[in-house]
C-alpha cells in the first residue's frame, strides 16, 4: 500500500471488472457506515483531477478480507452516497483546521 501524502492515510487499491469485461483500478477513498451497513468509496485509480466516485456496501468475509458489493436499491445508494459527502466535509473541515494551526 502506498501512503497518500495528501490525505495522510495508506490507500487500498482494488481491480474491478465491469459487465463488458475491462479491469479498472480505484482506491479505497474511505469505508464507512451508514444506516447500519458498511460501505465503500472508491475512486479512479488513474484519473488525477478527480470528480467521480462509486459507492458499494461492504461485505465483512473475515481476516480482514472483504468484497464489495453493487447497491441495486436507489435509496439505499443515496443513503451511502449522502454518508460519503458527510465523510468528505468532515475531511476537508479537519485539513482546513489543521493548516490554521
Amino acid at each position: 500500500m502506498a501512503e497518500n501524502k495528501e490525505y495522510g492515510f495508506e490507500e487500498t487499491m482494488v481491480t474491478l471488472t465491469d459487465e463488458d469485461g475491462h479491469d479498472r483500478d480505484f482506491y479505497v477513498d474511505e469505508i464507512y457506515e451508514a444506516a447500519g451497513r458498511s460501505y465503500a468509496a472508491l475512486i479512479p485509480g488513474d484519473e488525477e483531477n478527480i470528480t467521480e466516485y462509486y459507492v458499494f456496501r461492504v461485505k465483512d468475509l473475515g481476516n480482514d478480507d472483504f468484497e464489495l458489493e453493487d447497491i441495486e436499491d436507489e435509496e439505499e445508494y443515496d443513503i451511502a452516497a449522502d454518508a460519503y459527502e458527510e465523510c468528505l466535509d468532515a475531511r476537508a473541515w479537519t485539513m482546513m483546521n489543521a493548516e490554521e494551526e
